[in-house]
């Protein structure tokens, strides 16, 4: 019989096939990136490496929603078989260096390359680090996103599945640090990128061999801090990197995995629990988007990420009112650019949907028609929204400015109305639920089953997520929530929307899941107490069953 661990992977692999991922929704059979030759490099090193950890180099099959599951603890797993089938490698060039990276490690690459030169800097997967760093090599910096596994969705399901072991990103981080290559010549090692806070707020930098370890937006301190180390200089253990200016921020250089291109940085919105609300909030220039939309088509990527924390913060106007001339006109150009098959925007907010419905309906034909995905047979789009709450009291505690230009109390209807839109034009949210927000009551929670039943039918991939304070942001200094905190209601909230997305977007596995969730009940009890067997009788399908046959038969 199998362990309650790899059963629980199972499942959770076909509950993660979903409208945003590549099972209900499967990709196109054509090539996303184009392979090179793999020669070897002679050198004597690069005075500059950057990397990533090989989790954070891949593009999960070009699947950016379902690279959560490096969050969890999959050790039982042979990591040959998890390189291969959950997290291959992307295409090296010829010699060596990596023909996609992290966005944001391109970023830093072009910023070094125009203050050290292009010889003297370079971007590689960790397999290939021997080819580049040796006696010449100065400083290797990486950059990570979840390195110890305690981000907002996998800190959660990690803990709901009751996994034991090391995250996955973690594993493969300190795979990275114990590189021999690294053990051998001794370089600098530099860590930054949006995970980089886990690490100092664990105060795992030594442990891990880490130099230091660089806090926030890169663009206006990292060449700094990298010039003082190459000059063999003193720099501290943890610096906080002050915030760039729109001109500090550089075209990047050399194509980025999933083809990902910044068109807005920060959220003014100001969410008390997200990292972006407390960056400054910029519009980057129509030209300089694409700019970098063309290096990405002609350097082999058929798909194209528009990065942002809010599509409609788009050169929005005053008051947060949408513009939809330039969005529009943003969509339109990407559209036009020969080589690009695929569209994905990454995030957007609700209330704009429901002040300027046009803006969807005019954008949604191109994002349905160049989307990634198919629903039965049918092209549709998908986007990220945060619904968090159905609480009006939260919203107005900690994200007041997600209903601008409405007001707090218009919350639910406000959500109702712009999921509504965007399913009438084919466009099927994944929805993030925020659990344990702090001074969450009882009232609250039921506010948002409430809005679960108003949800009722719609098309939406529910994630519901249990509060993680994030080092940048307002509530950096608030306790985390944890699993067994959560309250019956809570854990309601949880197996509903997971009973929504099997019903919504995987029916054919209820089966499966019924016998599964009988097989898996004891050891979930164990793990959780009394208190989940409403919430997992839910989840199973068994309430909805065993109701069925109560109900009288008619004459």
């Amino acid at each position: 019989m199998k362990s309650p661990t790899e059963m629980i992977v199972k499942i959770i692999g076909n509950l993660a096939n979903n409208p945003i991922s590549n099972s209900v929704l499967k990709i196109s059979g054509k090539l996303v990136h184009v392979e090179t030759n793999n020669r070897t490099l002679k050198s004597g090193g690069i005075p500059i490496v950057l990397t990533a950890s090989a989790i954070e180099m891949s593009d999960f099959n070009l699947n950016p929603f379902i690279a959560f599951s490096g969050g969890f603890p999959l050790g039982i797993f042979p990591k040959f078989l998890l390189r291969k089938k959950l997290y291959p490698n992307t295409p090296f060039n010829g010699d060596g260096t990596a023909k996609f990276a992290p966005y944001g490690l391109r970023k830093v690459e072009a910023l070094l390359m125009e203050e050290f030169g292009e010889e003297n800097v370079v971007t590689t997967h960790p397999d290939n680090l021997h080819r580049f760093i040796g006696p010449k090599t100065k400083i290797v910096g990486i950059s990570t996103m979840d390195p110890l596994g305690i981000g907002f969705v996998s800190r959660t399901y990690t803990s709901i599945l009751g996994l034991n072991g090391k995250p996955t990103t973690l594993i493969e981080f300190e795979n990275l640090l114990s590189n021999p290559a690294l053990r051998k010549y001794r370089p600098k090692i530099i860590v930054g990128g949006s995970g980089a806070w886990q690490i100092s707020s664990m105060n795992m930098h030594d442990e891990l061999g880490i130099d230091t370890i660089l806090i926030g937006q890169a663009e206006h301190s990292v060449v700094e801090i990298f010039r003082k180390v190459m000059n063999d200089e003193k720099v501290k253990k943890v610096i906080t990197m002050l915030s760039p200016k729109g001109k500090e921020i550089p075209i990047i250089k050399k194509p980025s995995i999933y083809g990902t291109v910044e068109i807005t940085r920060g959220c003014s919105r100001g969410c008390s629990f997200c990292s972006p609300s407390t960056r400054r909030w910029y519009s980057f220039p129509l030209e300089h988007i694409l700019k970098e939309v063309e290096l990405n088509a002609k350097s082999g990527t058929r798909v194209i990420i528009l990065q942002t924390d809010d599509i409609f913060l788009y050169r929005s106007k005053q008051n947060f009112i949408p513009n939809r001339e330039a969005i529009v006109e943003l969509i339109q150009n990407v559209n036009k650019i020969e080589g690009i098959e695929y569209i994905q925007i990454a995030h957007a907010s609700l209330a704009p949907i429901v002040y300027d419905r046009k803006i969807v309906e005019e954008i949604a034909p191109i994002l349905v028609e160049k989307s990634i995905w198919n629903c039965n047979g049918n092209h549709c789009a998908s986007i990220e929204v945060g619904i968090e709450t159905g609480s009006v009291r939260l919203m107005e505690k900690h994200m007041k400015g997600k209903m601008l230009p409405y007001e707090p109390e218009q919350w639910q209807d406000i959500v109702v109305q712009s999921i509504g839109v965007l399913n009438d034009n084919n466009i099927y949210p994944l929805a993030t639920l925020i659990l344990g927000l702090p001074g969450e009551q009882r009232e609250d929670v039921l506010d948002t089953t409430e809005l679960l039943d108003r949800l009722k039918g719609a098309k939406i991939f529910y994630v519901p997520l249990l509060f993680t304070s994030e080092e940048e942001s307002v509530l950096k200094g608030q306790t985390h929530k944890n699993l067994k905190d959560l309250d019956e209601l809570q854990w309601n909230i949880l197996s509903r929307c997971w009973r929504h997305n099997i019903d919504t977007w995987k029916p054919e596995i209820n089966t499966i899941v019924m016998f599964s969730s009988l097989l898996l009940y004891p050891y979930f009890k164990w793990r959780h107490g009394k208190k989940i067997f409403k919430p997992f009788m839910e989840f199973s399908g068994l309430s909805r069953k065993l109701g069925s046959k109560r109900q009288p038969q008619p004459q």
